[in-house]
């Protein structure tokens, strides 16, 4: 089930690709009250994924978290923080993929 966005602004925050196509092999390292973290190896380099869930209870307060959280990873830059990879969309889930720092 790929996620249709109405407004544009917002869909250009996501890639359209299908992340279970992507990343395979996860392997969760943390979990919190967000959300849980993944190790991933892909023929490149090691990968962190955070899914998020945005459905159930409060669903439109957990989506405008998620927009929060990419617009800002976004414009992070910084050589001792994370690298912001990109963002994914299925089943109401948000796939944030991140490079730790100093890799």
């Amino acid at each position: 089930m790929k996620t249709r966005l109405k407004d544009p602004d917002v869909a250009d925050l996501f890639c359209r690709d299908d992340p279970e196509k992507l990343f395979t092999d996860l392997r969760e390292i943390g979990h919190g009250s967000f959300g849980a973290v993944y190790f991933v190896s892909t023929l490149n380099e090691v990968v962190a994924i955070k899914k998020m869930s945005y459905s159930g209870k409060q669903t439109n307060e957990k989506w405008q978290d998620i927009i929060k959280e990419v617009k800002f990873l976004q414009k992070l830059r910084h050589p001792n923080t994370i690298e912001y990879l990109g963002c994914y969309l299925k089943e109401h889930t948000a796939w944030v993929c991140i490079l730790p720092p100093g890799r």
